[in-house]
């Protein structure tokens, strides 16, 4: 058994296990659905890389698309630093400049992709920016080198007693961004080409000062101001740590304005991590069961044992995969020395300790530039009862208040402005380290992503050190299961909550749409587009490039098969069907000419599948009618023409709120493919 048997913490060292057991969050699928959110923070170990590689593979093998991930090198962005020092000590001006330098870099790596495309290039027009392409190099090289050799090459000839303004203003023009950006829209117009980028590891090089964060903030802006500039022919998603977006909220004027709105938060919970280590498990072991209880349990004895034992695993994690991940391997590992395939309490037990200081250390690093007294604070919780109420806590760290004889400024800086123990207690709240106890639902919430609390706090609140903590601050209190199960972990109350609902509401508003749409005619193009919005929403992992067409009396929607879930890898390999046909009729009786028109445009493909769609109450096909047509396609043609109800689209995008089913459109899919082989076509093979 290898060290790691569930996978490479770091996803770009086991891209094999990464590809193989992936589990689709939300959140992997919120960014499919749309552009909306193209800022995505997590704190570290959330997954980030990891849905980096999935999201650019999954539009690598789009159509018509061209992806590039985009990842600083740390040298240069140091490098860099000492360039944009020439924009002054003003953020603002920094940022500007940053933002400018950002856009120009992109613009040109998509322009360097465009020329180096043995296809592609003859669509752009090279003679027009032939100096931008020779000075800005191949795409070997990295984009921070280019750049910071590009405003070096701009801002060195510059008048040294020239002002920061007038930098910035001459800089916009010296890289002729509105030239590049009518070059790039010409270009993928004319060769109907969309390009996508993705930006990953923004916290290389990061120093946490005002020039810092000002880099990484003009990046961001840059991001989404691309989405616009170009007509979404290129679209951008930058992946930021949570401690990077603090920073940037702290310093920016304009960021409720501006990138707020633009944020997806990864968020993780029980229902989520275990699926993400079923998947790991089956893939490890070679396994075929597919339900999940089952998996977890052939893997692990006593105690472990089921859902209550996977929370005895949690509680010693912050609800990240790599948490998870680190003990789970260690665990196996130990296991295995001792002969066995299952693992034991007592074989996490055995590397708590360690897991416990790296999670401390851990949390100390991350924020120590928006809370730079994180470890004064939390030293003050050593060696005593994990569970107390807000006053005894405030007793506590009032000792670090009054700390004097301190070297660095910095920790100082942040004593003074703590202006009282309770103000202390909220920050630790913020950032995971205390959760506090809720009276409605009988349980601690913890808060994992160092947003500011929106709870009160009263001396007489029940306040507990998270249980991942307790080893490290010296506790030899162990947690029974009965307060395991106490631990409720609450990611970002405001923003993650405003995710979900936001995606809850926006497919709320698509279902209800549906009842305001008549039968027939005359609202048969809201029909199609309620059709097609579901669809996307629906089936946006598994089809890509959606089209729809409209004819006299259907319309027709076109997606490429990407063959990623068991239903759609069958219709590919066993019906030779890559490109999917659904014909929509805005009416509940459908008609013999409706199934024989539509397997005549498939069998001219020679494809053997496509899906009809009404305004029917179920998918079942009618005994005296649909029954025969169907048959008779099939011995004639080999073609299956599966129906699909309105109805079962609606409520397929009402399981889809919930996270626990979002993927059940497959699995139902599934089961009618399996229904009209048992039920209604002759035996005849495929």
């Amino acid at each position: 058994m290898k060290g790691n048997i569930l996978g490479d913490i770091r996803a770009e060292h086991d891209v094999s296990m990464l590809e193989s057991a992936f589990w689709q969050t939300i959140e992997y699928k919120a960014l499919l659905e749309s552009y909306d959110r193209c800022i995505i923070v997590g704190r570290r170990g959330t997954g980030k890389s990891a849905l980096v590689h999935m999201l650019s593979k999954h539009w690598q093998n789009r159509p018509k698309t061209e992806t590039l991930v985009i990842t600083p090198v740390e040298e240069q962005i140091i490098g860099l630093r000492d360039v944009l020092k020439l924009f002054g000590n003003n953020y603002l001006h920094v940022k500007a400049g940053s933002k400018l330098a950002w856009r120009y870099a992109i613009y040109m790596e998509v322009i360097t992709s465009l020329a180096a495309h043995y296809k592609l290039k003859s669509f752009l027009d090279g003679s027009s920016i032939q100096s931008h392409l020779i000075e800005w190099g191949p795409k070997k090289r990295n984009i921070a080198s280019k750049i910071r050799k590009k405003l070096l090459s701009i801002l060195e000839t510059d008048d040294p007693n020239k002002s920061p303004e007038s930098r910035i203003a001459d800089l916009s023009d010296s890289f002729e961004l509105e030239l590049l950006e009518e070059v790039i829209l010409e270009a993928t117009e004319k060769a109907n080409i969309q390009f996508v980028l993705f930006a990953d590891k923004l916290d290389e090089g990061y120093t946490p000062d005002d020039l810092g964060v000002a880099i990484v903030d003009g990046f961001i802006q840059s991001v989404i101001d691309i989405k616009h500039s170009l007509n979404e022919k290129v679209i951008a998603f930058a992946f930021v740590r949570d401690n990077i977006y603090r920073a940037i909220s702290k310093n920016d004027p304009d960021f409720t304005r501006n990138i707020e709105g633009q944020t997806l938060r990864i968020h993780w919970d029980e229902y989520n991590l275990f699926n993400l280590v079923c998947n790991r498990l089956r893939f490890a072991f070679k396994t075929t069961i597919e339900n999940n209880a089952r998996v977890w349990g052939g893997h692990t004895a006593d105690e472990l044992k089921g859902s209550r034992g996977f929370r005895i695993a949690l509680q010693l994690t912050l609800y990240r995969p790599r948490d998870i991940l680190v003990l789970l391997n260690d665990a196996f590992l130990r296991a295995k020395n001792q002969g066995r395939n299952n693992i034991i309490l007592a074989d996490l037990n055995a590397t708590a300790k360690i897991i416990s200081n790296n999670r401390l250390m851990d949390l100390h690093k991350e924020y120590e530039t928006v809370f730079p007294a994180l470890d004064k604070f939390t030293a003050c919780f050593t060696n005593i009862s994990p569970e107390m109420t807000i006053l005894q806590a405030c007793v506590l760290v009032d000792v670090a208040l009054k700390m004097e004889s301190i070297a660095s400024k910095l920790i100082l800086q942040d004593l003074i402005l703590s202006n009282n123990p309770n103000q202390v207690i909220q920050r630790l709240y913020s950032v995971g380290f205390l959760g506090i106890y809720n009276d409605e639902s009988s349980s601690y919430v913890f808060c994992h992503d160092g947003k500011d609390p929106d709870r009160d706090f009263s001396d007489d609140s029940k306040i507990l050190i998270h249980p991942c903590y307790l080893l490290a601050l010296g506790s030899n209190m162990e947690m029974n299961l009965a307060q395991a199960e106490e631990i409720h972990d609450e990611y970002d109350i405001e923003v993650s909550s405003k995710d979900q609902e936001f995606r809850k509401q926006k497919i709320g508003s698509l279902m209800s749409e549906l009842n305001t749409i008549n039968d027939g005619l005359d609202d048969r193009n809201e029909f199609n587009s309620w059709v097609f919005k579901s669809l996307k929403i629906l089936l946006a992992s598994n089809l890509v490039n959606i089209k729809i067409s409209d004819k006299l009396n259907y319309s027709t929607i076109i997606a490429r098969n990407m063959s990623n879930a068991t239903v759609w890898k069958e219709i590919s390999q066993v019906y030779q069907t890559d490109d999917i046909m659904f014909d929509i009729h805005n009416k509940k009786l459908l008609e013999k000419n409706d199934y024989t028109e539509l397997a005549t445009r498939i069998d001219n493909n020679k494809h053997k599948i496509a899906f009809i769609v009404n305004r029917g109450h179920d998918n079942n096909i009618s005994k005296d009618r649909e029954v025969k047509w169907v048959r008779e396609i099939y011995s004639e043609k080999g073609i299956i023409i599966i129906k699909l109800s309105s109805k079962f689209i609606e409520r397929q995008l009402s399981k889809s709120r919930n996270p626990q089913k979002h993927d059940d459109v497959n699995k139902e899919l599934q089961k009618l493919l399996s229904q009209y082989h048992n039920m209604w076509l002759p035996k005849k093979k495929k």
